[in-house]
């Protein structure tokens, strides 16, 4: 049985949406919505769906949502459809506030809503590879920079950007944060473009992450320390290096390219799959909450010293 799936929101990650839900064959897009009602014409004629002018009229007929909208609407649209029973994608990050994104967490499990969050970087064929493996981090380096495309400027590079491997780090070390200290930098906005932070954790891993949306190339790169190896990740191309120390002889060095990767693809299959009851997302609101709260406190400790 067909899935009823609206989307809200047809900005650049909203129209890759749509183009992938329009290619599956148990879904159907019953409402599309977006505040330029020129725009939404245009994407239904394009994928011959309906299109509305408002959100609410687009979720009527509608079983789950795909939220992509500017961060700062996410609370108020993402708490309307799961108050109306309508399980709910939404864009990362969660929200603004960790308030906001603790209410929609609590709203979701009292109704028993799927609340997925897009930290799409969960589905990377490179991380996915690498999990089993992946024992007791120690050190963990976290790049992810671009050039400036003026998208997402309705927030600043941590929760742009930085949130991904936020979200990644939490998951690998899955222990509490204990200390960290963080800088960032104005560039080409009014926010901080350019951030770097360092997290200590209860257990004594240390993640080192950086964040760029001015930077002359592209680069999304984790690598992960341990005892005796280290898993190197390129996750623009899906591959993975992994090197085991070997006592008195050459290292052990394994190498894997994923042959594809559709990450957006593959988190929405995720969805749609959890809304018909058949499985869980692998990232959930509370794990969007939690990246969320990392966060911010990176953004309070970068504020603070910018004002100093």
């Amino acid at each position: 049985m067909p899935v009823n799936i609206a989307l809200i929101g047809l900005g650049h990650m909203g129209r890759i949406h749509l183009g992938k839900l329009c290619s599956f064959e148990d879904v159907t897009v019953s409402g599309i919505a977006d505040i330029d009602p020129a725009l939404a014409g245009e994407y239904s004629e394009k994928y011959t769906v309906p299109s509305f002018s408002s959100y609410s009229d687009a979720i009527s007929e509608a079983t789950c949502a795909v939220i992509a909208t500017p961060t700062e609407s996410h609370y108020s649209i993402a708490k309307d459809c799961l108050e109306r029973g309508i399980h709910v994608f939404l864009e990362k990050p969660i929200t603004v506030l960790p308030e906001e994104a603790r209410e929609l967490v609590a709203i979701a499990a009292a109704k028993g809503l799927i609340l997925q969050v897009g930290h799409l970087e969960r589905l990377n064929p490179a991380l996915t590879r690498a999990l089993p493996l992946i024992k007791k981090p120690l050190l963990i380096e976290a790049r992810r920079v671009s050039p400036f495309t003026g998208r997402s400027t309705d927030v600043d590079v941590v929760l742009d950007v930085m949130i991904h491997d936020l979200d990644l780090v939490l998951s690998l070390v899955g222990e509490d944060v204990k200390d960290l200290s963080a800088e960032g930098i104005p560039f080409m906005t009014e926010q901080t473009d350019v951030a770097s932070a360092r997290i200590e954790f209860t257990g004594g891993c240390v993640a080192n992450v950086t964040a760029s949306r001015v930077s002359t190339y592209r680069e999304r790169s984790l690598t992960v320390y341990e005892r005796d190896r280290y898993f190197s990740l390129d996750l623009m191309q899906g591959k993975l290096v992994s090197i085991v120390r070997n006592e008195g002889a050459q290292p052990d060095i394994t190498e894997y390219t994923s042959p594809g990767m559709d990450p957006v693809r593959d988190e929405l299959l995720q969805f749609v799959r959890a809304a018909s009851g058949r499985g869980t997302p692998s990232v959930s609101g509370i794990d969007g909450l939690k990246a969320l709260d990392l966060a911010n406190r990176i953004r309070s400790c970068i504020a603070d010293k910018q004002g100093a």
